[in-house]
C-alpha cells in the first residue's frame, strides 16, 4: 500500500488464516484504517465470524462463502472485480489528478488543478500545500515533490509552483498572482524562464 498509493487497491481475504499470528479481519480493519477506497472481499467458512466486519466497520465489498464451490466463487469474484473499476476508474477518465500524501497515518489525495503552489517550512522537514481554499502542512521535501510532478516550477528556492493556475507575473514586484487572487515571490533569476514556460 506505501510503495503503490496510486493504484487500485482489491484485497481477498479470509477471516482467519490458518497457523498465521495475524487475522484477515485484523489485517482488513488496518486496511481500511489506510484507505477508504480499497475494496476488500472476504472468501470464507466463518460465517460464525461475520458480526466482527460489522463490529470493525470495514465495510467489505462483497462476502463469499466457500461451500458454493470454485465455479459460484469465480462468478461472483469477476462480479466484484467488474465493480470495482467501475467506481474506481471515473477519476481518472476524468483526468483529475491527484497529489496523494499522508499525515501520520492517514492519507490524503488532492486534485492537483486545486493546487496554486508548494512551500517548504523552516525546518525542512515540512512543506506547506496552498491550494484555492486552504493551505495543509505535511512531511515532506520540495524535491521529493518536484520529481513527482515534473510539470510544477521551481519559481524560488523554497516555492514550486503550478504554472496552469498563474494568472500573472508581476516582473517589477517579483511576484505571481494566482486566478484566485493570492500571490507568491519569485526569485528575479527565475522570471524569464517562467515566463516562456507560461507562453507555451
Amino acid at each position: 500500500m506505501e510503495s503503490h498509493p496510486n493504484d487500485i487497491k482489491f484485497f481477498l481475504l479470509d477471516i482467519e488464516f490458518p497457523d498465521s499470528k495475524i487475522k484477515g479481519i485484523d489485517l482488513a480493519t488496518k486496511i481500511r484504517q489506510q484507505d477508504l477506497n480499497s475494496k476488500i472481499v472476504f472468501i470464507t467458512t466463518h460465517e460464525e465470524l461475520t458480526t466482527l466486519i460489522f463490529d470493525r466497520k470495514v465495510e467489505p465489498l462483497d462476502y463469499i462463502a466457500k461451500e458454493i464451490g470454485l465455479d459460484g466463487i469465480k462468478k461472483k469474484l469477476y462480479q466484484d472485480l467488474d465493480i470495482t473499476i467501475e467506481r474506481l476508474i471515473p477519476s481518472s477518465d476524468q483526468n483529475v489528478e491527484k497529489f496523494n500524501f499522508k499525515i501520520s497515518s492517514k492519507k490524503y489525495a488532492f486534485d492537483i488543478n486545486q493546487i496554486n503552489y508548494f512551500e517548504s517550512s523552516e525546518n525542512n522537514h515540512n512543506v506547506f500545500l496552498h491550494s484555492t481554499n486552504e493551505i495543509i502542512e505535511f512531511p515532506d521535501t520540495l524535491k521529493a515533490i518536484e520529481d513527482r510532478l515534473p510539470n510544477f516550477y521551481r519559481a524560488h528556492k523554497s516555492l514550486l509552483v503550478n504554472p496552469n493556475n498563474i494568472k500573472s507575473v508581476d516582473s517589477k514586484e517579483h511576484k505571481l498572482v494566482f486566478k484566485d487572487g493570492t500571490t507568491c515571490d519569485v526569485a528575479r533569476r527565475k522570471l524569464a524562464a517562467l515566463k516562456k514556460c507560461l507562453n507555451k
